[in-house]
């Protein structure tokens, strides 16, 4: 009896010291890189409502981002959880394909997150239930049976552009009541069509193994790698001319930006059609790369001409 409860004791003891690292586990499983750009696309549609005058809560604002990155980092760990034979057939290091963190754990995770996401946009309030909602939703919606959006291109580019928007939104209401603009609406329709129709193709090119074994349609697999390239270069051109058109006519504050979406958009083009994106599977995942900085580099810009205009 002595030695049952002795060894339980040291069970209890080692599951308590590994649940920190299980915890950093699943923060690297959602991916960081991807939570920030979500971060930045909140405080941008924050920054271009502009509520010049008015007082800001920041803590409803602080509340607010919580709240949107637990939903996101809740989506992002089940995706990790229901696609890990798909990641280790395309070689992911992530800790659940790399056997460093149980599914069971992030899916528990993932479940907790989703929930305080939930509770959090009670207490914020509209519209906030509903934007909260409808985007864990998608997010599971988008891995898991019998749905499963992400095995066609078409399916998971409308998710991720829908997901986008109501990351603008969510930031655009953090302040207290939802207002939309011209700048909020260009900009939000760019880089979220940015998002579904570049992002959402040019990841494919380096998962081609696992999409196929998993059954998946995407754009790299039914139509062809060259074809799939070609499509990605020319959204990725179509949008980064479309941006500074808008912003010239429109919304001149978001010229800096849209600039800098323009040079992206050609970076990206020029990489999806380029022989050094082709070969191995970190090559091939170049065109993903120089998307994702774009991304940032986009909305970077944003948030220091945005402030500066604000303050």
């Amino acid at each position: 009896m002595s030695v049952d409860v002795s060894l339980h004791a040291q069970a209890v003891r080692r599951t308590v010291s590994s649940l920190p690292r299980n915890l950093v586990a699943c923060l690297v499983e959602a991916r960081p890189c991807v939570q920030l750009i979500f971060l930045l696309r909140f405080v941008a549609g924050f920054v271009l409502i502009r509520p010049v005058g008015l007082r800001l809560p920041l803590g409803r604002m602080a509340l607010a981002g919580t709240v949107w990155e637990l939903a996101v980092v809740s989506a992002y760990l089940f995706d990790g959880v229901m696609d890990v034979v798909e990641d280790r057939l395309n070689s992911s290091v992530r800790p659940i394909a790399a056997g460093a963190l149980s599914r069971r754990f992030a899916a528990v995770v993932s479940a907790g997150c989703g929930l305080a996401a939930l509770v959090g946009a009670l207490l914020l309030g509209s519209p906030y239930p509903v934007l909260v909602g409808v985007s864990l939703l998608l997010g599971y919606a988008y891995c898991a049976p019998p749905v499963r959006l992400k095995r066609s291109s078409l399916a998971a580019g409308a998710t991720v552009i829908i997901c986008g928007l109501l990351t603008f939104v969510a930031g655009a209401s953090s302040y207290g009541k939802l207002q939309i603009n011209l700048d909020l609406t260009i900009f939000a329709v760019t880089m979220s069509l940015w998002m579904g129709l570049v992002g959402a193709l040019a990841k494919d090119f380096s998962d081609t193994t696992g999409d196929a074994a998993a059954g998946c349609r995407t754009t790299a697999l039914v139509k062809g790698d060259a074809r799939a390239r070609r499509l990605v270069a020319g959204n990725a051109l179509a949008i980064g001319l479309a941006f500074p058109v808008a912003a010239a006519l429109f919304a001149p504050a978001l010229l800096w930006p849209a600039g800098t979406m323009l040079l992206g958009a050609g970076v990206v083009a020029g990489l999806a059609r380029s022989p050094a994106s082709q070969g191995s599977r970190r090559r091939r995942r170049l065109p993903y790369r120089a998307f994702m900085a774009t991304q940032y580099a986009v909305n970077g810009v944003l948030l220091i001409t945005g402030s500066i205009l604000l303050w």
